[in-house]
């Protein structure tokens, strides 16, 4: 019989990926093309993810999409055994526990659905041949309803708010509690491996509509490629290009030295880095880093210092968190036209950022890629850029 502490390796995503929440159901006997097809997803909204540490960047990026925006519910799928599903959602959402969205998914079968909200707002849902039989709150907070069953249960995998003998404060393993009893009520056990290298399929879940908007919309205005709606637009979009080339990142003299290295980066999180003495620092898809220390690449999750992080110009919307970065400027400013390595770009003065520094930011013209950001800390700049690059996962792992 699984417990709580079958399932103790989640606890390192606690604060990491699950940080923000998460909304899961395990769905046995229905594959997850049987899952996509029950569920009417848009097949042509598709993106995966390899692992857990992906798929909040791959679910956020299909949201904030133009053409999938508003379409309806992003939520992942993930085989589980050779005929079962996990369906989650992180950061946000509680599809797996609305009974609408869940209805087709239901019948014939014991599904098990839990969520846990950023504010430790919690459920845990049983349905039973397309009926809810019980459900209750993780921590305890409320009565189990229904089934009595899921009483013993519960206090069989241990960890849940209800559990008597739970060490610590009451529901401190819910998290792991709730995957426990939901291979408990299905019979499907998510492996550790899952969340570290799984193959997530990522999807739009289209909304139903009771009918067709009466008046279609107006179309957009054209802008000009200079303004800064479009060079935004450009600047989303290129978050899904593999790149490659030079970074440089100049600093005021009589401080720490210019620095330059080669870059390698792969959508969303793959990134290599290479100097004149050979490979510097690696990250894969499953965000495992690696970085050489005397000649040596090792793998370090902290203790490094990079010269060049290369998110801070190609995340560069980071740098404003309080504004969304299509709204930093008004739509119809317009850039200063310049070439930076020989590339047409597009320069905008931008406003005070998080530390309250000036600065300006060249866009390149064809895919808004930043290409030099400039304040009185330094500049960052690409050279020789390349876009569209096919480089195989494995060039970013380590020995």
């Amino acid at each position: 019989m699984p417990t709580y502490h079958d399932y103790g390796w989640i606890q390192q995503y606690f604060n990491t990926s699950l940080s923000l929440g998460y909304c899961a159901a395990l769905i046995p006997d229905s594959t997850p093309t049987q899952v996509l097809s029950a569920l009417g997803a848009d097949e042509n909204t598709q993106s995966e993810a390899i692992g857990i540490a992906e798929l909040g960047e791959v679910m956020s990026d299909l949201t904030e999409q133009p053409e999938t925006a508003w379409a309806g519910p992003v939520v992942a799928l993930a085989a589980v055994s050779d005929d079962s599903t996990l369906l989650m959602q992180i950061d946000g959402g509680s599809f797996a526990v609305t009974e609408e969205s869940m209805r087709p998914l239901l019948s014939d079968r014991e599904v098990a659905s839990h969520y846990l909200g950023v504010n430790a707002d919690s459920q845990f849902i049983w349905w039973s041949n397309g009926t809810r039989v019980a459900e209750f709150e993780l921590f305890g907070s409320s009565p189990v309803v229904g089934d009595d069953r899921i009483v013993d249960l519960i206090l069989d995998v241990g960890g849940i708010g209800i559990d008597d003998d739970a060490q610590g404060y009451p529901g401190e393993h819910a998290l792991e509690g709730a995957f426990a009893l939901a291979e408990q009520i299905t019979g499907v056990a998510v492996p550790a491996s899952l969340f570290e290298t799984g193959h997530f399929t990522v999807v739009v879940v289209p909304t139903r509509r009771q009918s067709p908007p009466a008046v279609p919309p107006e179309p957009s205005p054209q802008r000009s490629p200079a303004a800064w709606s479009e060079v935004a637009r450009r600047y989303k979009a290129a978050e899904r290009l593999p790149l490659h080339g030079m970074m440089f990142r100049g600093r005021p003299s009589g401080g720490v030295p210019s620095a330059r290295l080669e870059f390698w980066f792969k959508p969303r999180t793959c990134i290599r880095l290479v100097d004149e003495q050979g490979v510097l620092f690696l990250q894969n898809r499953q965000k495992q880093t690696w970085f050489r220390t005397d000649g040596v690449l090792d793998r370090r999750s902290t203790g490094y210092s990079l010269d060049i992080y290369i998110e801070q110009l190609f995340q560069i919307h980071r740098t404003w968190p309080y504004t969304p970065f299509a709204d930093l400027l008004p739509p119809d400013t317009t850039g200063q036209e310049i070439a930076v390595d020989g590339r047409p770009a597009w320069e905008f003065e931008m406003p005070p950022d998080w530390a309250g520094r000036d600065s300006t930011v060249a866009f390149d013209a064809e895919t808004g890629v930043p290409l030099r950001w400039e304040n009185r800390t330094g500049t960052h700049e690409i050279s020789a850029l390349e876009t569209g690059i096919d480089v195989d996962d494995l060039f970013f792992s380590g020995p």
